[in-house]
């Protein structure tokens, strides 16, 4: 709901990639579909977060997974949320768990606080199959021009579910 005191978020990182991931598809009778491939692969990460009770997405995408690129979307989730407190449901990526990110969490513990989940415990974390719809309905056997194109197809998928709590 979002005028509660406090905001329950499903936290985690997902790599988009130009090559593309292959999902089953129809085609005409005895004519196997071809995907062309980009010969090299390119790559971003997603840094995304979706509201349990409203499903708001907040996301941010950079070029690797650290500490510094997992500060920056905490900082934006904090912002969507001004006013709010947080509860972040979030898996134990080491890069979590970096001295910055624990000290920034301790001076904003106010704001924002982090359920961790247990290793390896994916089928807890509800974002994850938020990724794998997009996966399946937006990247899925297309060929990205180039890596801004797949960026900007991944963000019309995302807004295209944003707030859709099913």
């Amino acid at each position: 709901e979002q005028d509660a005191e406090e905001a329950l978020v499903f936290q985690d990182e997902v790599e988009i990639h130009r090559l593309p991931a292959l999902a089953s598809m129809w085609g005409p009778v005895g004519v196997q579909p071809e995907i062309p491939s980009p010969g090299q692969n390119e790559k971003k990460v997603v840094y995304g977060g979706v509201d349990y009770a409203t499903g708001k997405i907040t996301c941010t995408i950079t070029d690797t997974k650290s500490g510094i690129h997992f500060l920056a979307f905490l900082i934006a989730l904090v912002t969507a949320y001004a006013g709010r407190r947080i509860r972040l449901v979030c898996d134990n990526g080491r890069f979590h768990l970096t001295k910055p990110v624990m000290s920034w969490l301790a001076e904003h513990s106010h704001l924002i606080k982090i359920v961790w989940l247990p290793p390896y415990c994916p089928s807890l974390n509800l974002i994850e199959r938020l990724w794998g719809h997009l996966k399946r309905t937006v990247l899925a056997n297309v060929l990205f021009r180039n890596l801004d194109d797949l960026v900007a197809a991944f963000r019309r998928g995302v807004g295209r579910v944003n707030g859709h709590r099913d």
